[in-house]
């Protein structure tokens, strides 16, 4: 996949170029549903299949101290476009000046000189240029005057309502990792390296891969049943796993100058009888499924470890496995 950044850096090997436009933030069902779309034109004039996205999230620019929470880094979301078979995308900059760019300039700019598209597909809540000042009506009209063939693809929807960015923070922000995974066609993760922790769940008889949080969307401190995904090249394991997310408020002697604890993902991973995985420095994706209960305070280390060990079980349970089995997803 090519993966350029600012459309005046873009040079289309093929033409006939099949586009889409949109920050896609967590490339969710609905956004899925537009891709296919492109992929299938893409494939019926031999075009390659691109998308215009941005960076950082035009939120944060046109409404400076904004911190959009993201369900994907920006890194995430084209790697994940990759997998779905895009086969360009663009990263614009987003900056003051680009916003201030008019409908027409846009379009100009980007769809005409840019992509040469000859097939744009859009939401039905898209807008374009400054101050969204272009419209689906005025889009029509630039897409005829240019012999552009413009489909304008149907919302998704799930439960009677439609499948959309907000709908699936305002879901996380809840703990409802589970309708959120069901909305975005994934579960929702947290990926880093694994730093060395404290010991303690080593301890307490029940070792963890601690990951430092990312700088996306926070989940609600708690315990949750996930997926643990190593990343090894040719062969990526996914292992059931039990995860912790919070200050683990047992072990607070103090909290910090500022008022504020630091935030880790602590997740045991299931493994059979006598297994062990040494993960310090490796990659790790957290995959969350289910949630099962907050982050509490034990009054002794005792009581907790019943808890991690009765969570372990949970988690066993949740997922349907023995001591000795570990999926697999393929390579």
């Amino acid at each position: 996949m090519l993966h350029v950044r600012g459309i005046e850096n873009l040079e289309l090997t093929r033409d006939q170029a099949v586009l889409t436009i949109g920050n896609f933030d967590g490339v969710h069902k609905g956004h899925q549903r537009i891709v296919e779309a492109v992929l299938a034109e893409s494939k019926r004039t031999g075009g390659p299949a691109c998308v215009y996205t941005f960076r950082p999230h035009p939120q944060e620019v046109l409404r400076p101290g904004t911190t959009v929470k993201l369900l994907t880094h920006y890194d995430e979301k084209i790697q994940i476009l990759e997998s779905l078979g895009i086969d360009v995308v663009v990263e614009e900059p987003f900056s003051q000046e680009f916003f201030t760019l008019s409908a027409e300039d846009f379009f100009a700019k980007v769809i005409v000189r840019g992509f040469k598209a000859v097939s744009v597909f859009v939401g039905h809540d898209f807008a374009f240029g400054k101050n969204r000042e272009g419209n689906l009506d005025l889009l029509r009209s630039l897409c005829a005057d240019r012999r552009i063939k413009l489909t304008v693809v149907a919302p998704e929807e799930a439960e009677g309502e439609i499948v959309s960015s907000t709908r699936i923070r305002n879901a996380l922000v809840e703990g409802r990792v589970a309708e959120a995974g069901r909305l975005m066609g994934r579960p929702f993760f947290y990926r880093g390296v694994v730093v060395k922790g404290d010991q303690r769940g080593r301890l307490l008889g029940f070792p963890t891969a601690n990951l430092k949080l990312e700088n996306k969307l926070a989940l609600p401190h708690g315990v949750y049943a996930t997926w643990a995904i190593i990343d090894r090249g040719s062969r990526r394991d996914k292992i059931p796993s039990v995860t912790n997310l919070g200050v683990r408020p047992t072990f607070i002697e103090k909290v910090t100058t500022e008022g504020i604890l630091p935030v880790v993902v602590e997740s045991h991973l299931i493994l059979g009888d006598g297994e062990t995985i040494d993960l310090y420095g490796e990659t790790l994706e957290v995959q969350f499924v289910e949630r099962f209960r907050d982050e509490r305070k034990f009054t002794s280390f005792e009581e907790l470890k019943n808890q991690i060990a009765f969570d372990r079980e949970h988690a066993r349970e949740y997922f349907r496995i023995t001591e000795s089995s570990v999926n697999k997803l393929p390579n």
